[in-house]
């Protein structure tokens, strides 16, 4: 775990490894929640760039947030909607225990797992690409990104009580595509 406040302070003071630092571990996640908003991977990767880029540029002027994981989203989500970027589709973002190892386990059960694993995430992502990219980019934050609804009522600019509305409501959603979807599926049958 790094200590942001020590990151943040020796970064205004002119430390290049302490901005090394807070890339080195944001940029994943920074990524993967740029690709929820924009299916433009070069696009994304400019934003974040330019994100660090102005924050070494303006460290004389930088405050320390109280949160710099939602700071540097905010500030990521601004760059990539100043650029003009268009809401995707959450595809292959959703995080499996595919690659874990289970004991004793032979081929078969491999393979018959991971054609189960890979049929819930087409489910998945069909549900997921029928909801709103409000719905889509909330349920991100709050299970991807783990963010609490403080932190995503600060990033899309509501009030603490509408997020936590949005969540269930993009939930609610979500149980319905996937309902649906599964009856879809039984129907061809």
């Amino acid at each position: 775990m790094i200590d942001e406040t020590k990151l943040w302070n020796s970064l205004k003071k002119g430390d290049r490894t302490a901005l090394q630092d807070l890339y080195n571990h944001f940029v994943d996640m920074l990524y993967s929640y740029g690709m929820t908003l924009c299916q433009d991977e070069d696009k994304v990767k400019d934003g974040i760039h330019d994100l660090f880029l102005s924050i070494w540029n303006s460290k004389d002027r930088l405050s320390i947030p109280q949160s710099t994981k939602a700071y540097l989203i905010v500030s990521l989500r601004h760059r990539l909607f100043d650029k003009g970027s268009k809401m995707a589709t959450l595809t292959d973002h959703i995080e499996s225990t595919s690659d874990l190892p289970h004991l004793s386990e032979g081929h078969e059960e491999r393979w018959i797992r991971n054609e189960d694993e890979s049929e819930q995430q087409r489910k998945l992502d069909q549900a997921m690409s029928r909801l709103s990219d409000r719905q889509r980019e909330i349920i991100h934050m709050k299970y991807l990104q783990e963010l609490d609804y403080d932190e995503i009522a600060r990033i899309m600019d509501l009030n603490y009580q509408s997020a936590r509305n949005l969540v269930n409501r993009a939930i609610t959603a979500l149980r319905k595509e996937m309902l649906l979807t599964v009856m879809i599926i039984l129907m061809s049958l």
